[in-house]
């Protein structure tokens, strides 16, 4: 199965359903490591494998996962960071490496994602491509990766309108957001009309469902979304969802959209933090190493094995206490999918 990970912050979103992000942040080395480390397989051989063959190996192993997480990276997340402009020289990118990343992974297929391989995810792939095409149509680069981007697009097109896909949070909103965007920009799809009707539509519906509610709940969604609304949004309502830290909900793409219509030195101040942490790849959550860390946390509880991570675990458990209370990160509900730490 492929593991993934859905949190709901302090957002109820417009569904009454588990929450799914924008983009799939994945804990991929997370739980292959998690696996390796005790020794479990996966397949034909389950039955005659031996687990934890070298116990203490094993043991080190696992401690060291409560040290430190590498997240994945999102492509999505990291366009949106690259279509930020320079303060002081807003023909230029404020953040240049995050453009060179799009530029240097484009996928052989024409995308951009982790996740091309899986068929029911072609939302988020779909997602992630249109938001690197844009990055580099805004700075007038990489023309050849652009044309392939967009036949990719053309391609799969009748997948954004799929019921039978795993739907990412705002898909609707989004996807049709950035068409936008990119009409805009004088790049033209070859998009069938019915697809596209259907998905404006339901954008739409949801925009109209949305608004005719005045909850705080659906308020935080549209803001959430806000890559999607562009010049619609009231930047100001969206603005009081800041954090100390200076994002969005964490999302760095909701910052980065917002510092595009929206300057705000603390949200330039947490994309800084953020790429100073992970250089130029960009993951879809940032920071998240509490979650992952509590991931792990969790695994050894349920396997009976917490006993000897008693000390780690207490680490674990004071710093996200002591996190929460300087509001770094806002106390989550955490629903794990797809047998990420079952």
């Amino acid at each position: 199965m492929f593991p993934s990970l859905a949190i709901a912050t302090t957002i109820p979103f417009a569904h009454n359903a588990a929450i799914h992000f924008k983009r799939r942040p994945t804990l991929s080395t997370l739980c292959i490591s998690f696996s390796a480390s005790l020794g479990t397989c996966s397949g034909r051989d389950r039955s005659v494998y031996k687990p934890f063959s070298g116990i203490q190996t094993s043991k080190e192993k696992i401690r060291e996962l409560f040290e430190s997480v590498e997240l994945s990276v999102s492509p999505y997340d990291t366009a949106w960071v690259a279509m930020v402009p320079a303060p002081h020289s807003p023909e230029h990118p404020c953040f240049p490496g995050c453009l060179d990343w799009v530029l240097n992974n484009q996928n052989q297929d024409g995308s951009w994602s982790l996740h091309h391989a899986y068929p029911r995810f072609l939302k988020y792939v779909l997602l992630s491509t249109l938001a690197c095409v844009l990055a580099l149509k805004r700075w007038g680069t990489g023309e050849e990766q652009m044309n392939k981007g967009l036949l990719f697009i053309e391609l799969n097109f009748a997948s954004a309108a799929d019921n039978n896909q795993t739907n990412p949070t705002g898909f609707d909103i989004l996807f049709s957001g950035m068409l936008d965007c990119l009409s805009a920009l004088s790049l033209k799809l070859r998009l069938d009309p019915r697809t596209l009707n259907t998905l404006l539509h339901k954008r739409d519906a949801e925009l109209h469902r949305c608004k005719g509610n005045s909850s705080k709940e659906l308020e935080a969604y549209l803001a959430y979304v806000s890559e999607g609304l562009g010049l619609l949004q009231d930047w100001g309502k969206t603005m009081k969802f800041q954090r100390k830290n200076g994002s969005l909900f964490n999302s760095p793409s909701t910052t980065a959209s917002a510092l595009i219509h929206h300057h705000d030195p603390k949200c330039f101040r947490y994309l800084n933090s953020l790429l100073e942490t992970c250089g130029n790849e960009v993951p879809a959550v940032y920071p998240l190493d509490v979650y992952a860390r509590l991931c792990v946390v969790d695994n050894v509880e349920k396997l009976g094995i917490s006993r000897h991570y008693n000390e780690e675990i207490r680490t674990v458990l004071d710093e996200t206490y002591r996190g929460m209370k300087r509001s770094l990160w806002m106390p989550p509900l955490v629903v794990w999918h797809s047998g990420c730490c079952e």
